[in-house]
């Protein structure tokens, strides 16, 4: 209003910013807003697809990393996202349609909530490859069975699409972690192309032979050319009192830790018959050195693998394996029991 030389504007506070509306709250929040029904023009398509664009890529970002960001709720914010744009574009062509009093409304089921809904369940499935449980979260979450049906198909759909395209997302994080997974009906390919049924071959048909061993003390450049020649996962150590005696099996050693101790030169020694007592007590690697999952630089690994094999300087610095590795603790043999549900194990002490 004018009065005189003033102005005076008035607001009626009805204005607000969508992306803010999405972004500046919580996820739970956020996700209330997308299925909300009956909103059909709270959102347009420039906020919509800013959000997902921005909120995809931070969402993949953190899930890479080592902190505990979470996975549901990205997953239902993004699904809702993209269906929520579903939903709208739906709108734009056709209009809104709200039901009569008596509830026939032929155009009554187009809602952008309800379409965000269905973007979010199928996102869900397609990511994590969950199926019935996801179905019975979706309709906890909203309360809304008379979706049930479309949230199925939306699931199996978005599984499927899944499946042919590449492997769930935590499949995934174990590669990451490089953590060891079997599928739980592996599938080996004969000459390529014929799959092998394994239930008609032995333990003895997938041994290697000869067995590849490591002393008790070993040269470094032997250590070094087996982890070249050999992608094994653990080699069984063997020691023979005299020479010429049949060598007794110690124990089993893994590939990353005979990795670890070459990485170590501190451990080498010069003599070849090395005690546990007469090895330097200071130059053992501690348990948390040894006990790694995975190397930081598996490139500078093979350049020193190479290495040890052609400086003949190697061919007589040797390994002592008693001594550079640690004793198993308990909390070791907990965790193995643990990890592969084992109700017993084995420990031999000098055999």
């Amino acid at each position: 209003m004018d009065h005189g030389n003033e102005t005076e504007t008035s607001l009626n506070g009805t204005t607000y910013n969508q992306v803010a509306t999405l972004m500046f709250v919580t996820g739970e929040e956020g996700i209330h807003h997308l299925f909300s029904r009956e909103t059909h023009r709270q959102f347009d398509y420039a906020p919509l697809l800013t959000v997902l664009a921005i909120y995809f890529l931070l969402a993949c970002w953190c899930a890479g990393s080592a902190i505990s960001s979470g996975l549901v709720v990205p997953m239902l914010f993004i699904g809702g996202l993209y269906g929520r744009v579903i939903g709208q574009l739906l709108v734009t062509l056709f209009g809104v349609h709200y039901p009569d009093l008596d509830g026939e409304r032929y155009w009554a089921w187009m809602d952008p909530g309800a379409f965000a809904l269905i973007g979010a369940a199928s996102f869900f499935g397609g990511v994590s490859r969950l199926t019935m449980s996801l179905t019975v979260i979706m309709i906890e979450i909203t309360n809304d069975v008379q979706f049930l049906l479309l949230i199925m198909v939306a699931i199996m759909v978005a599984k499927w699409v899944g499946d042919f395209v590449t492997h769930p997302i935590y499949h995934a994080l174990l590669e990451l972690k490089c953590i060891p997974f079997l599928d739980a009906e592996p599938v080996i390919m004969h000459d390529g192309h014929e799959p092998l049924n394994l239930e008609l071959h032995s333990a003895e048909d997938a041994m290697s032979i000869p067995a590849r061993t490591v002393h008790l003390v070993e040269p470094v450049s032997n250590i070094a050319q087996l982890l070249l020649d050999t992608p094994h996962g653990g080699y069984p150590v063997v020691h023979a009192e005299q020479p010429g005696e049949e060598p007794t099996f110690y124990g089993m050693i893994t590939r990353m830790e005979l990795c670890v101790l070459l990485l170590h030169e501190e451990v080498f020694d010069t003599k070849e018959i090395v005690t546990e007592t007469s090895f330097d007590q200071e130059t053992l690697l501690d348990y948390n050195v040894v006990a790694v999952h995975k190397l930081e630089d598996p490139n500078e690994l093979d350049k020193m693998l190479t290495k040890y094999r052609k400086d003949p300087k190697y061919q007589t610095q040797f390994v002592n394996l008693v001594s550079s590795i640690p004793q198993t603790f308990v909390e070791k043999i907990l965790r193995s029991l643990n990890g592969q549900s084992l109700e017993h194990i084995n420990i031999f002490h000098n055999l």
